[in-house]
Formats: C-alpha cells, structure tokens, sequence
C-alpha cells in the first residue's frame, strides 16, 4: 500500500499523510482495509486527484455507504452504469405525435 503511495506521485516523502492512510488499516470498519485504501488510490490516480483528503473522502463515503468489501464497491459500480445507461436511453419528457403542428395563434381572437 505505501509502495503505491511512493510510486504513483502522491509525495514520497509526506509521511503524515502516510501515517494517516495507516490508521484506516485499523481504524475502519472495512472487511478488508488495506484492498479498499488501495482501490481508493487507484480511483485517485486515474482523477488525478493524488491528495489524501481526496482518499480519505472516498473511504468515508464508501463507509457512511456501508460499501466495506472491493465486491460491494464493484458491485455498486456496476448498478450506478446500469442506472445511467437506463436513464441515457429513456427520452425526456412526453413524446410529440408525428402529425403535431404548432400554431402559435390559435385561441386568438382576431
């Protein structure tokens, strides 16, 4: 984990940060913390977003989300894509009958 850290450009040397990232070890109520913190890393590099307060975000919602395996984090994924390509394919709003016409002056009395 702290390898990924040093050689993904999230700062070699900032060891309280590190220290930090260490505490979730313990600290979490993931099943299993150290997949997480590395699956959590892994989302931070391909936002570029290599900070810790970008990290420990993902951790905290995936907790207050009670996601606490990498499967259930997949899983999620894969539902929210889902739900999305559901939403992209239904149009908005009602469908307009191919033989409406728009007259902007009916109803005017002349």
């Amino acid at each position: 984990m702290l390898e990924f850290w040093d050689t993904n450009g999230f700062g070699f040397s900032n060891v309280n940060a590190k220290q930090q990232l260490l505490a979730w070890l313990d600290d979490s109520s993931f099943l299993q913390p150290k997949e997480m913190i590395v699956k959590a890393m892994n989302i931070a590099c391909a936002n570029n977003k290599r900070k810790l307060n970008y990290i420990v975000g993902i951790l905290k919602n995936w907790e207050n989300e009670s996601l606490l395996t990498v499967e259930e984090i997949d899983s999620d994924d894969e539902n929210h894509k889902a739900v999305r390509q559901i939403k992209g394919s239904v149009p908005a709003g009602r469908s307009i009958p191919s033989a409406f016409k728009l007259d902007l002056t009916a109803g005017e009395e002349e």
